[in-house]
């Protein structure tokens, strides 16, 4: 008899905890199922659904097949994707979620990861078009003629164009363009007239030099913070140097930083000269 009426006071104990706990969270609102769940569980569904739909809100995400899971305010997410902006973005919007305090994220990176669903027809028209209008949009490019072909997101670039920088560029902006996962660039270069090299000269060495230069000049188009047209790039055995001018201090300094960040460059004589002209254009 003692010992059933220790249990029946320790039952008593446990309910009245469990009252104490629900009314601490919720007050004296009628209690729902799910609530009363919520009591004796760490983890929160709602704050996992909300962040499944903000990760679904994301154009670049969707199809993604990402798997979320709360606990105690700390959200995991894990699952694969192409690269590591978009799993970077992933944990992002996960920590920008409301009610999360903190994020695990074990996404991985798997360069074959595809989004699921969809028509995947659709998806490269929607990347061609995109592309098109991107090459279009190009001052570097006005009036070349590149065609554009996508077939399970794989992009193959064909046409002419008048130099290797111009044929960078186009490729580059091929790589930038969302949904793309590889490029074939089969752009052809137009021939530039054959300039006889002295005895003296060593035509071995002018090809490195040249592509060398071109390389710095690619890599300082793509900051989008320099006008070429007043920069003249030159290499000689690893040396690179810069003239002409830019529009501020700024931009002579970073100018040297981009340059002497390029593979092969040795150092950098950075002659830039700032001008007034050059910053009012």
């Amino acid at each position: 008899m003692r010992r059933t009426k220790r249990l029946f006071a320790l039952i008593l104990l446990i309910v009245a905890a469990g009252t104490g706990v629900y009314l601490y969270r919720f007050g004296w609102t009628k209690p729902k199922l799910s609530q009363l769940g919520q009591v004796f569980s760490s983890e929160d569904p709602t704050i996992t659904s909300r962040v499944q739909s903000d990760l679904k809100s994301s154009r670049l995400l969707t199809g993604y097949d990402i798997n979320v899971k709360t606990e105690d305010g700390v959200v995991t997410v894990a699952g694969q994707v192409p690269s590591e902006d978009l799993r970077s973005l992933a944990a992002e919007i996960t920590r920008r979620s409301t009610g999360v305090r903190d994020v695990k994220n074990l996404i991985i990176i798997n360069n074959d990861a595809r989004p699921a669903g969809g028509n995947p027809k659709v998806q490269d028209l929607d990347i061609k078009t995109a592309l098109l209008q991107g090459l279009a949009r190009s001052p570097e490019l006005a009036g070349k003629r590149i065609e554009v072909n996508v077939e399970n997101q794989v992009v193959t670039l064909t046409g002419a164009v008048d130099s290797a920088q111009q044929r960078l560029i186009a490729e580059q902006i091929a790589r930038a363009s969302d949904g793309v996962s590889s490029v074939n660039d089969a752009i052809a270069v137009a021939q530039q007239p054959a300039v006889q090299p002295s005895p003296s000269a060593s035509g071995a060495a002018a090809e490195p030099n040249a592509d060398l230069a071109k390389h710095v000049e690619f890599e300082m188009y793509s900051t989008g913070a320099f006008d070429l047209n007043t920069m003249k790039i030159t290499a000689d055995n690893g040396v690179v140097t810069l003239a002409g001018t830019v529009r501020s201090r700024a931009e002579q300094l970073l100018a040297e930083r981009v340059a002497q960040s390029v593979s092969g460059v040795k150092t950098v004589a950075n002659d830039l000269k700032t001008s007034p002209a050059a910053a009012r254009h």
